[in-house]
Formats: structure tokens, sequence, C-alpha cells
């Protein structure tokens, strides 16, 4: 059934256009900066320093999930 559905879907729709690309980006990238930087200071909390090692790995890592997550919302929210 689910791949009955999938065959089905006009995947077509789904092309970004240059804004929806660069919201895509943005959105993710500003998603994954403002966690990184809870984490971070959550981190400095509990611990008294930040390991600057953790950091650029939260941050890569949270930038590039959020690309991923937010960013189709934030593209696709405005259709």
């Amino acid at each position: 059934m689910f791949a009955a559905a999938l065959n089905r879907f006009d995947w077509q729709k789904l092309r970004l256009s240059k804004p929806e690309f660069l919201r895509m980006l943005l959105a993710g990238s500003l998603w994954g900066l403002a966690l990184s930087a809870g984490l971070a200071g959550l981190s400095a909390w509990n611990h008294g320093m930040v390991c600057p090692d953790d950091i650029a790995i939260t941050t890569a890592i949270s930038i590039v999930t959020g690309i991923f997550a937010i960013g189709p919302i934030a593209a696709y929210g405005r259709r």
C-alpha cells in the first residue's frame, strides 16, 4: 500500500526553486547554530567549562541535522 502511494506521487512538485533552497539552508543553519549554542551553554553550566572539540562537533552535527530536518519544513511551508 505504501509502495503504491509512492508510485502515484508526483515527484516533480518537490523541486525547489532557488529562494526555497536558500530558505532551507538558512533556516536549517540558524536552527543548528541556536541548538549548538544552547548545548554549549548547558555544558558550561554543568561542567564550568566548554571543550572546543565538543563545540565544533556539536555545531557541525546540529547544522547538518537542521538543514535536513528543519530545512524542508521551512522550504515547503509556504506552498
